[in-house]
Formats: structure tokens, C-alpha cells, sequence
């Protein structure tokens, strides 16, 4: 007994052979027509390139909210050196930190709203969001382990224990 086919195959094959001569006819017509220089005569239209809508940043730097978030560093000086100022006997690169020593210390839930205590040089301040203190500095937002700030223009995270020179 003989099966009947139903022709799936004999369309397949003629299927590769259509793709086949379509491909062959693409590479060689330009070629029998003439057509082998470009076809595009003139100059090209100019286009303008819109600036970008964000400010340039440096390169590593996370940003969340239009808020930089994090310190661009280098990630080939030691975080950690050991300086003949301080009497170590180590080879220390004479790197000596300054600036405003920020430390987050707490956050806590006051009444149903979050409230923060930030140390800055050995000061302690009790804030909460949009408080500015220690001159410089502004609360933007707090969670439960974390908060955003300001100092002047440059916005910065702290996690609690997190501390930062500024």
C-alpha cells in the first residue's frame, strides 16, 4: 500500500530554489545592467545633532533622579594609606583626606515620619526631609536604612554607618 504525500516537501524544495535564484539575480543583475558605481550623485543632506538633555557626567558616576549619588574616584589609589606624618613605616603616597567629615548615624521613625541623625566633624544634627544643616548640607529624601543629600549642588547617598568626606 502506497502513502499519499502531501506535497509539503516538493514546496519546500521549490521554496530554496526561488530564494536561490532571487539571490543569484541580486548579485549579478547590477553587473549585467551596468550599474556597478553608486548610484547617489551630490551631496548628502546635513542633519544637526540636539545637545544632549543631560549634563555630562564623568565617567563611573551613578545617577538617580537627575541627583549624583555616588563619588567618582580613583580606582587605583588605596583607599587606606599609611603616612610618615602619622609615624607608619609604610610608603604611603602623602595622600591626606580633608574635607567635612559626614557620617550617617541612625534613622529612625518619629510619629509616622523618618528622622535622621548626621554627624558632620563631631557635630550631631537631628533632621528629617528638606532640613538644611551644618550650613552646607540638605536632606533630600530618607529610608528606612538609607538617605539622599545635598551639599551645595552635589547630592550624595549615605547608608546608616556609611560615612563620606565633603
Amino acid at each position: 500500500m502506497r502513502k499519499r504525500r502531501s506535497g509539503t516537501a516538493a514546496a519546500v524544495a521549490i521554496l530554496f530554489i526561488g530564494v536561490a535564484v532571487a539571490g543569484a539575480w541580486m548579485v549579478v543583475a547590477p553587473s549585467v545592467f551596468g550599474a556597478t558605481d553608486p548610484v547617489l550623485d551630490g551631496p548628502l543632506a546635513e542633519t544637526a545633532v540636539a545637545a544632549p538633555a543631560t549634563a555630562e557626567l564623568i565617567e563611573g558616576v551613578k545617577v538617580l533622579s537627575s541627583f549624583q549619588v555616588s563619588q567618582p574616584r580613583d580606582p587605583f589609589r588605596p583607599l587606606i594609606t599609611e603616612d610618615s606624618t602619622t609615624g607608619g613605616t609604610g610608603t604611603g603616597d602623602g595622600f591626606d583626606p580633608s574635607g567635612l567629615r559626614v557620617t550617617l548615624v541612625e534613622i529612625r521613625d518619629v510619629g509616622g515620619v523618618l528622622r535622621a541623625t548626621v554627624k558632620v566633624d563631631g557635630t550631631d544634627y537631628d533632621v528629617g526631609v528638606g532640613d538644611t544643616f551644618a550650613d552646607n548640607f540638605k536632606v533630600v529624601s530618607l529610608d528606612s536604612d538609607s538617605g539622599v543629600f545635598l551639599y551645595g549642588d552635589n547630592a550624595f547617598e549615605l547608608s546608616v554607618g556609611q560615612e563620606i568626606l565633603k
